[in-house]
């Protein structure tokens, strides 16, 4: 393999790549990038045995070849070579040689049949669309995952397509629930997929680079995202998820609407003496105004009042802090409306009454 290309077209390819890369695998194959030559183009693929990608870059390419090279080398080398330069690879004697104005780098190699195959299901709940609307989608849930790998089932992202040709994403760790939906198309293919964390949270960063339509694929083991050059695929949690549409709070007529900004600056305030490990917070409601407080074991102590509309009963509630603060961050608007039903019972945040985005918190015993 003897190839040259641009110094950026190369480094955003193997960054690209080494963000699948687990730097440290049982199976030293999986430490390495795959690339490719042939005819006019230089391809990468890496894998983790669980999500891949292949992506490429337009290359002169003097002689075809394949080999893998550590992903964290190459890109360690690739991003300290001079912007301006162009780079050359050659690969030969068991090492692939690299030459950039005047640095020179030779990394020992391993044979590119060794590298596990990447294989995409060609069947199953496709559809187009903006890749910047699959980002947005993913960064208003993704903060829901669950940590417990003992709960395998509520550590990803549900990806739905409904009857109605809504896609839907879902994330819940048992305390809270977040959810979004984007208007599709009736002729979009009704189906769901549990996508785990590592994937989705590619898949949000691959939305955000790509500029226009991407094409979004799952079906019975495997999700797929062809956004650009790059071609994401990643095998899918098999699990059920929790119906979300039973989560959700029917009969919570009480509505405090509130400046999103403020609410967060309040409560980031309060948490400094709430507990480290609960963040629990009460929030006690009465006519136009909130009470925001916590306390801790030391008798430290943290209250601050917020102007709120709000035309219902009394109420007091605790929660955890960085729960609320999570959907504060997801929501965009300069006003969040929190709808409650008692001092017990699991409350509804939202922009307004048309957002797409919907999220249910549990209350705390405080």
């Amino acid at each position: 393999m003897y190839v040259s290309l641009s110094r950026s077209d190369m480094l955003q390819a193997v960054q690209r790549c080494q963000n699948i890369v687990e730097r440290r695998h049982t199976i030293p194959i999986l430490s390495n990038i795959l690339l490719k030559a042939d005819k006019n183009t230089l391809h990468f693929s890496a894998t983790d045995l669980e999500v891949g990608i292949r992506t490429q870059s337009s290359a002169s390419v003097k002689q075809e070849g394949s080999l893998t090279v550590s992903a964290r080398k190459l890109f360690d080398v690739i991003k300290e070579l001079d912007v301006e330069a162009d780079i050359e690879l050659e690969g030969a004697d068991n090492f692939l040689a690299i030459k950039s104005g005047h640095s020179r780098f030779k990394l020992a190699i391993m044979p590119a049949d060794e590298f596990p195959d990447i294989q995409a299901e060609q069947e199953g709940v496709s559809m187009q669309l903006d890749g910047a609307n699959l980002a947005s989608m993913i960064a208003a849930t993704h903060f829901a995952m669950s940590g417990d790998e003992t709960r395998k089932h509520l550590t990803g992202t549900l990806f739905e397509v409904d009857k109605q040709g809504n896609l839907c994403l879902a994330a819940t760790d048992g305390h809270r629930l977040a959810l979004t939906r984007l208007r599709l198309g009736k002729d979009v293919q009704a189906g769901q997929c549990i996508v785990p964390r590592k994937a989705v949270n590619e898949l949000r960063k691959l939305g955000e680079e790509v500029v226009g339509q991407v094409s979004l694929t799952f079906g019975e083991r495997q999700i797929s995202l062809l956004a650009g050059e790059h071609h994401l695929s990643s095998k899918l949690i098999d699990a059920r998820f929790p119906n979300y549409a039973d989560v959700i709070p029917a009969n919570n007529p009480h509505v405090a609407t509130i400046n999103r900004a403020v609410l967060d600056q309040v409560l980031r305030r309060t948490m400094i003496v709430a507990n480290e490990f609960t963040h629990d917070v009460r929030l006690q409601i009465s006519g136009s105004e909130m009470q925001v407080s916590a306390h801790n074991t030391e008798q430290e102590k943290a209250e601050e009042v917020v102007a709120i509309e709000y035309d219902g009963p009394d109420i007091e509630i605790g929660f955890n802090a960085r729960y609320i603060r999570d959907v504060l961050a997801a929501l965009k608007g300069e006003t969040v409306e929190i709808r409650l039903k008692d001092g017990l019972s699991p409350v509804l945040m939202r922009q307004d009454k048309d957002s797409a985005g919907q999220y249910v918190i549990m209350p705390m015993r405080i």
